[in-house]
């Protein structure tokens, strides 16, 4: 999808990349072929290895572009928190899935570690980060440096037609939940923070397990945005119309 894109092009904006594209332009490769633009060259098109590069000149709704490119350096992110002074909340675990690895930051243990290793990655996907976890997470880490480039996969799914919070959007993807966490929500986490502080550590080890949930769901739901709203511009991609069966909004 990366390759299609043209609307980091200075001058080029979603009718006219449309219009590339139903006169054949499909990929950048056939646009520099076609010699449409005076003066335009490789080195001006193509940094597919700098993912702030299109990030700062795609509007934040376009950034799941840069998905199936940069997957190998993304990042999938939810927080548990305790406290009511948002966005001054203490961050109790931060989970994070790169798609093979899961690790989580815990407070007490090694939440510390959590802003160097954020900076390995390139893209963060994470399911209402704008509006909670982004904006907790720099009130917490004040040095914070995030990935360059972000999906909020709140308002690209809500684009799709699918609205409503990531539990309820889940099953129509066909995730289920193990029964150890499944219904349990925001508020449950908190409770099992407060049974931990009083000794319990068993409950340490179900909101870890509820934060892996919410945080490895998240590359499925990513996987199926990103197929989707491919489909909706290029509707003749092989391989998709499963895809779009099998998660109707």
């Amino acid at each position: 999808m990366l390759k299609r894109t043209f609307i980091h092009l200075p001058g080029v904006g979603p009718r006219r990349e449309t219009h590339f594209w139903r006169q054949g332009l499909a990929t950048w490769e056939d646009f520099l072929a076609a010699k449409r633009v005076q003066g335009l060259s490789r080195g001006r098109l193509d940094h597919t290895q700098d993912a702030a590069y299109f990030a700062d000149r795609l509007q934040p709704g376009e950034h799941w572009r840069l998905f199936q490119h940069f997957r190998p350096r993304t990042a999938y992110l939810d927080i548990e928190t305790y406290g009511k002074a948002w966005p001054g909340l203490l961050v109790t675990v931060a989970g994070l899935y790169d798609g093979r690895n899961m690790r989580q930051f815990v407070q007490g243990f090694n939440l510390q570690e959590f802003p160097k290793v954020l900076t390995e990655f390139d893209l963060l996907v994470t399911f209402n980060g704008t509006q909670f976890d982004l904006p907790v997470l720099k009130a917490y880490f004040p040095e914070l440096s995030l990935p360059p480039a972000h999906v909020d996969l709140r308002f690209l799914m809500a684009r799709l037609g699918f609205k409503g919070g990531l539990k309820k959007i889940e099953p129509r993807f066909g995730i289920h939940r193990p029964k150890s966490v499944n219904g349990m929500d925001g508020y449950a986490a908190v409770l099992l923070w407060q049974r931990y502080q009083r000794g319990d550590k068993s409950a340490l080890d179900l909101l870890l397990s509820y934060n892996r949930e919410d945080v490895v769901n998240l590359e499925a739901l990513m996987d199926g945005a990103f197929c989707m709203e491919r489909e909706r511009l290029f509707p003749a991609c092989p391989g998709q119309g499963s895809r779009r069966q099998a998660a109707r909004p």
